[in-house]
């Protein structure tokens, strides 16, 4: 019978997902020689035996790979054959040039969940359970390939039990790299004070499990360490502990995420088409945005003024133990599950940042697994059965998306919910959720996280793409490096992130709405239209320019801009309006902001989120809001209450020097005027919703005439309110316009960073 022998380099998921064992089986199965192991570009295999076999052999190995590994690639080569007499796996081998593709951390599986509970499991209530389909990865993973000795798991050497299910071909648990056990691995501990001296760690007591769910029964706060960090646990159902949550972190109305056991107790609280319940039981665990199903008085103190809730699942052991014994207390146990951290700065993931927290806590729940790189949770919502990426970390990063560039990119991201992005060897590779660098703690979050990804993708950037605006941190950190640096401008990089997802040629609309951009005049832009590809862009369409009093200031006070406006429409005769937006200032206060406005000592803006914060001021929602973007939620939350059929508020638009200009002004009037009317606020908040949505509409399709381009990319900020981009979105499909927007990247200023290192490779001249 003919032989021949080929050679597989495998690229994709394939490390610490079972692959190993899976093409070992499969080799076995089909009477084939050879070995494979572990690269620093993913598997390699070697096979021999009969043709039609190893035919046979490469159809299933792309049909039937494990669930959590996604093969990318598999260039194939043919060898002599050598008699080869068997099939084995053989130990991981390094190259000068490294690159694999790493897994990202996924939940418990169901099989180590069922060996959780057993109780004639060695592993029973074992708080660090897992297997090759479960547990942490990319949070553990210090240096590749992905072995055990490149992991934080290295300090714990394997008992003789573990050892013998690592080294069985036939286990879950053939090369689980974070495999143990309580005789072996890591250990947990609860403590109530944080003091100077050394944590020592004993053997796992389960008491310890026992005893934080009591605490949390009795109404106390604990931080729990998870996979990618610490979170601040407590009952969900108790109403002052809550409240003290709040008052301790100095959080008075931003939502809490819940996580429950299962998903029944989410169906009592909770709509969820099957689209949502596929994702939250995901191995990915994210936070998934459900609609409230009846609005009890509980969900006022964990989500103020919302119609949604931010919900998970458990998804480490460890959560799953705490569940366990809360039932003790309550049949459907619910927690509150919130970053530990202090405003704006980055989640704590080591022992020694606990300090920061400890007032926040009555206890801690530790362990002494380290974390090498932290990550919040995930936040997605459905839209059109489709999952909208919000806050992309735990789960979903990395993500190495398809990306030809000549040159290796290092893509700095933006100054709010900062994420960077770095190329190589074909692909885009996003970090983890950062923050706001501003706080000089996530600036080192950044800086640590960018030299961890230098290292575990062997990559020294040739080019550093960056955003135009000078006092960014992350464009002075681009500007500080040694390489060839491109500037890239805000709303240009957004709507090349969805021109790039959505994978369109050529040029389109883009529609660009945000808080606040640096545009290419100077003014802060947000509310824009453009005739843009990848390579460049033209602005043909914006909102009338209003004054920002205090700039940065105006996005935390909603007020400043509601004051503007105002002055804008009634000059010296706004005081005779009995409105809440100016009720919020006093005499002092007036007097100054008049005068400033008068002398013209603003910062000039288009910002379409301003507007949307101007409009929340003047119906009274909100003033001063609590964390970011909270009035334009709260705006939007109004709105969507309302049942009924309205028209849109008058506006004007016209075409000035080559670009249409729209003037908010004539809608904002009608809005003072029934406020004053006290008409019904819903209707009010609705109507402003539908003239934007028919704002757009307009401009795209005077847009089309004029260039006679049909595709509409849709990004910024403002379009993370569904009520709009579900008007938009529907008033454009009307008119036959093709819409793309952000569902994989997301469309905040968290997506900056992507559409960076595409219009960057696109100005060297790569064809993306």
């Amino acid at each position: 019978m003919d032989k021949k022998r080929v050679r597989l380099q495998i690229r994709g998921i394939v490390q610490g997902v079972g692959f190993r064992p899976f093409v070992y089986k499969l080799a076995k199965k089909f009477g084939l020689k050879g070995y494979c192991f572990n690269d620093t570009k993913g598997v390699m295999i070697e096979v021999e035996g009969e043709i039609s076999k190893i035919e046979n052999f490469l159809e299933t190995l792309t049909s039937s790979a494990p669930a959590v590994s996604n093969i990318n690639s598999i260039t194939k080569s043919e060898l002599p054959v050598n008699g080869e007499k068997e099939f084995s796996i053989i130990e991981s081998k390094s190259s000068e040039n490294k690159f694999v593709m790493l897994p990202a951390d996924i939940s418990i599986c169901n099989d180590c969940l069922h060996e959780l509970f057993d109780k004639k499991n060695r592993r029973y209530l074992y708080p660090f359970i897992n297997c090759t389909n479960c547990g942490p990865r990319f949070s553990i993973i210090k240096s590749v390939p992905y072995d055990r000795i490149k992991t934080t798991m290295n300090e714990f050497k394997m008992c003789h039990a573990c050892g013998a299910e690592y080294k069985n071909i036939l286990e879950r648990r053939f090369h689980a790299e974070p495999v143990s056990c309580f005789d072996c691995g890591p250990s947990i501990k609860l403590i109530k004070e944080l003091n100077a001296k050394k944590i020592r760690y004993g053997k796992t007591s389960r008491h310890d499990l026992a005893k934080t769910a009591n605490l949390i029964h009795k109404g106390k706060i604990v931080a729990i360490k998870g996979i990618g960090g610490y979170h601040l646990g407590c009952n969900a159902f108790n109403l002052k502990t809550v409240r003290r949550l709040r008052r301790l972190k100095k959080r008075l109305t931003k939502p809490f995420a819940l996580m429950a056991e299962n998903i029944e107790s989410i169906e009592e609280l909770c709509f969820l088409s099957d689209t949502e319940r596929k994702i939250i039981q995901s191995r990915r665990r994210p936070i998934v945005l459900l609609k409230i199903k009846k609005y009890l008085p509980f969900m006022e103190e964990i989500a103020p003024g919302q119609l949604y809730l931010g919900v998970m699942l458990a998804y480490a052991p460890v959560h799953y133990l705490i569940f366990h014994y809360l039932k003790k207390y309550s049949a459907k146990p619910l927690l509150i599950m919130t970053s530990a951290n202090k405003e704006s700065f980055p989640l704590v993931s080591k022992e020694e940042e606990l300090k920061e927290v400890k007032n926040f806590s009555d206890a801690f729940l530790m362990h002494n697994r380290n974390i090498e790189t932290r990550s919040d949770d995930s936040i997605v919502r459905v839209f059109e059965n489709k999952e909208i990426v919000i806050r992309k970390s735990r789960g979903y990063i990395p993500d190495f998306m398809d990306f030809k560039s000549k040159k290796t990119i290092l893509a700095c991201g933006a100054e709010l919910k900062n994420t960077f992005a770095i190329s190589k060897q074909g692909y885009l590779i996003d970090s983890p959720f950062i923050g706001d660098l501003k706080n000089y703690k996530n600036y080192e979050f950044f800086l640590d996280t960018i030299a961890h990804y230098k290292k575990i993708l062997d990559v020294e950037p040739e080019i550093i793409a960056h955003d135009f605006h000078p006092e960014y941190l992350s464009t002075q950190y681009a500007l500080s490096q040694n390489a060839r640096r491109i500037g890239v401008w805000h709303h240009h990089a957004h709507l090349a992130a969805c021109l790039f997802e959505n994978n369109v040629k050529g040029k389109a609309i883009g529609v660009c709405f945000d808080g606040a951009g640096l545009g290419q005049d100077n003014a802060i832009w947000g509310g824009e239209f453009f005739i843009t590809d990848i390579a460049g862009f033209k602005r043909a369409a914006h909102f009338k320019y209003f004054g920002l009093l205090g700039a940065d200031k105006s996005a935390e006070e909603p007020r400043r801009v509601a004051f503007s406006l105002l002055y804008a429409l009634f000059g010296k005769n706004m005081f005779k309006h009995k409105l809440n937006s100016l009720s919020a200032f006093d005499k002092k206060e007036k007097n100054i902001f008049y005068g400033l406005m008068q002398s013209k000592e603003f910062v000039l803006s288009s910002s379409a989120g301003r507007l949307f914060d101007g409009a929340a001021s003047i119906l009274g929602i909100m003033q001063k809001v609590g964390y970011e973007a909270e009035a334009a939620i709260l705006l939007e939350m109004l709105a969507t209450s309302f049942n009924g059929k309205t028209e849109s508020y008058a506006y004007h638009i016209k075409k000035r020097k080559g670009a249409y200009l729209i003037d908010w002004q004539p809608f904002f009037t009608e809005i003072v005027k029934d406020v004053l009317a006290k008409k019904d606020k819903k209707l009010i908040a609705y109507k402003f919703h539908k003239t934007f949505a028919k704002i757009i509409h307009e401009v795209c399709m005077n847009l089309r005439k004029d260039y006679g381009i049909n595709d509409i990319v849709i990004s910024g900020g403002v379009f993370q309110n569904f009520l709009l981009l579900n008007l938009v979105i529907n008033d454009l499909r009307s008119r036959r316009f093709t819409v793309h927007y952000h569902k994989r990247v997301p469309t905040n200023d968290s997506g900056i960073s992507i559409g960076q290192a595409v219009v960057a490779a696109a100005q060297i001249g790569t064809d993306l």
